[in-house]
């Protein structure tokens, strides 16, 4: 996949720096690195929000097209990172199918649970869920208060979606 998002990816890295995707580990603080990889290829696979005049950029308003909102699922970034590569031993073998549906299975719990992770703290939400043929869509709460509520308005807006108030 191509980068889209590296303000996307900036505003990842200041919420790092500022603790927002630690959690407590006995007396420390500890990263939870398959969650933080997640939401970089999140960042790093959506469109760029304007942070500085707060809208979307005028390209995707004439587009139409929602900002910071992934939908690519767990298979791209499986496919992206390796996760579903066999050696040569392995797709050589009777039971190739077999390996190759466990490696899948494991690549989306890791996925899964990276994203149940980060929309219990608030980094991302759910606006769709998924249906037959049809990923889940994550919108990415990269801003502060104003900010994510002007790009969930877009969001919904763009994708016919109920407005929140």
């Amino acid at each position: 996949m191509k980068p889209m998002g590296y303000k996307n990816t900036d505003a990842f890295y200041e919420l790092a720096h500022e603790g927002r995707l630690a959690y407590r580990r006995g007396d420390n603080l500890g990263i939870y690195a398959m969650a933080q990889l997640v939401l970089a290829y999140m960042c790093d696979q959506t469109y760029d929000w304007d942070r500085d005049r707060n809208q979307p950029p005028e390209k995707l308003r004439k587009a139409n097209a929602p900002c910071r909102y992934y939908t690519l699922g767990w298979s791209g970034f499986a496919e992206d990172h390796g996760m579903v590569l066999l050696t040569p031993e392995q797709a050589m073998s009777e039971d190739a199918d077999k390996i190759m549906r466990k490696r899948e299975l494991n690549a989306k719990k890791q996925f899964s649970d990276a994203a149940v992770w980060l929309q219990e703290r608030g980094i991302i939400k759910k606006l769709e869920s998924a249906s037959l043929g049809k990923n889940a869509g994550f919108l990415l709460l990269l801003g502060d208060d104003k900010e994510n509520k002007a790009v969930e308005q877009w969001a919904r807006q763009c994708l016919h979606l109920p407005m929140i108030w």
